[in-house]
């Protein structure tokens, strides 16, 4: 279901603690060649999935701002992408329904941010269903998923409409 916000969302200091405080796995691309037998793949951020695609694991939808932390390192822009503008520490009303029409329709996909792209992963929780696995980098830790389920759904709702009522 689309969210109805007239507005961006703002993460404050306590949105990126409840977000840091987030249950994660950490992962190898095995893990997620055997996750993909039976899920849905929503990679977040470059490495993951460069490192995804490379090991040859179908993504139904990648989200990339072409740019590592890690090393500076800039990614090249795919035909058929879809940009979307995204600042640091917001979730753009855009990057939302972007987001959302590709979980909706079932279209693969690719959404370039000009921006940064961390956050999606808020969105993507709550509009993916429970046969979805998100698989994102921790910067200075490795790759981590998240499986989709009806606690997760319901905590990020929670989470999204404070931080909207919030900032009212």
């Amino acid at each position: 279901m689309p969210l109805k916000l007239d507005r961006n969302i703002v993460i404050g200091s306590r949105g990126r603690k409840y977000i840091q405080d987030f249950k994660y796995s950490l992962c190898s691309v095995d893990d997620i060649r055997e996750l993909a037998l039976k899920n849905k793949i929503i990679s977040v951020g470059d490495v993951t999935t460069e490192n995804l695609k490379n090991a040859g694991i179908k993504l139904n939808l990648q989200i990339v701002d072409l740019v590592t932390k890690r090393d500076g390192k800039r990614f090249m822009h795919e035909e058929g992408s879809i940009t979307v503008s995204n600042p640091p520490g917001i979730i753009s009303i855009d990057l939302m329904n972007k987001i959302y029409e590709f979980i909706s329709t079932g279209v693969h996909g690719r959404i370039e941010v000009d921006g940064e792209e961390d956050l999606a992963v808020i969105p993507i929780i709550f509009y993916a269903d429970k046969n979805t696995v998100i698989v994102y980098g921790v910067p200075d830790v490795g790759m981590a998923y998240i499986k989709v389920n009806d606690e997760i759904k319901e905590r990020i709702k929670e989470m999204i409409m404070e931080m909207y009522r919030n900032e009212q």
